[in-house]
């Protein structure tokens, strides 16, 4: 009787813990993230500006990065259980892969096509707020 629990309880454990491992995203929910882009692995000052993307069912995004020194660039990609790539802006984009952590944080590295630089990309959710700048779709 004692085994037979204690395997139920394990199942039932391994399960949590595999839906608490990849966060979840609800289609056509948009979040928030304030993000860093730093030279890798120099460091330094970093770029930082504001991320909303917009989840579809079928594992794309879409969105716009906000950078805080103005302007407004178009994002897309997709993201599969924790795993996340975006293309920010059009012609070479800023290509990003990293992996969304339980805490909603994005964590990876940034590159262009046609360049050497790597920088560090760390993406942190803030909550959604109705007085964050809006860019009509």
């Amino acid at each position: 009787m004692t085994t037979r629990w204690t395997a139920k309880a394990f199942a039932a454990f391994a399960i949590l813990a595999l839906a608490a491992a990849a966060p979840v995203f609800s289609q056509g929910e948009t979040r928030h993230y304030y993000t860093e882009l730093y030279r890798y692995p120099q460091g330094g000052f970093p770029t930082s500006a504001t991320l909303d993307l917009t989840f579809g069912l079928d594992g794309t995004l879409v969105g716009y990065y906000r950078p805080t020194d103005g302007g407004v660039t178009p994002v897309h990609g997709s993201v599969s259980g924790s795993r996340i790539a975006l293309d920010i802006g059009g012609g070479d984009p800023l290509h990003v892969t990293g992996t969304v952590e339980n805490d909603g944080k994005i964590v990876g590295r940034a590159f262009r096509s046609f360049g050497r630089a790597v920088y560090s990309f760390i993406g942190r959710p803030i909550p959604n707020d109705s007085t964050l700048p809006r860019v009509p779709r």
